[in-house]
């Protein structure tokens, strides 16, 4: 598909030393498989929704063991979760916010917040 053309692009700019590295977004395992017959540089991460509520464990795992970095672009649920009873009950039993509940939740998984 027109990714596989647009990581080729991306390709070749590392090549040109314009880039450091490569990441690619919202991939799920099928995407990256097609993408991996074709790419000559793996990304280094793959930025997708994960959180409590969106719990990939299928795909975290499948790029962890890749050696692929997840970023979760929406790990406080654009704080719609806030008043959630576990994560309030979690909150409050550590002294914590729930935001930095899912915040935490998300690193203790090897994920990188991005809040926002």
């Amino acid at each position: 598909g027109k990714h596989i053309a647009a990581y080729k692009t991306l390709e070749k700019l590392k090549g040109e030393g314009k880039l450091r590295n490569i990441g690619v977004s919202n991939y799920t395992v099928e995407d990256y498989l097609e993408l991996k017959e074709e790419m000559t540089v793996k990304p280094v991460i793959n930025q997708i929704e994960i959180n409590p509520f969106l719990y990939r464990k299928n795909t975290i795992a499948y790029f962890q063991g890749e050696g692929i970095q997840l970023q979760s672009y929406r790990a406080m649920r654009q704080a719609k979760e806030f008043g959630n009873a576990k994560i309030t009950a979690i909150a409050e039993k550590h002294g914590k916010a729930a935001s930095q509940i899912l915040g935490r939740w998300c690193t203790q998984k090897n994920i990188i917040v991005l809040a926002k």
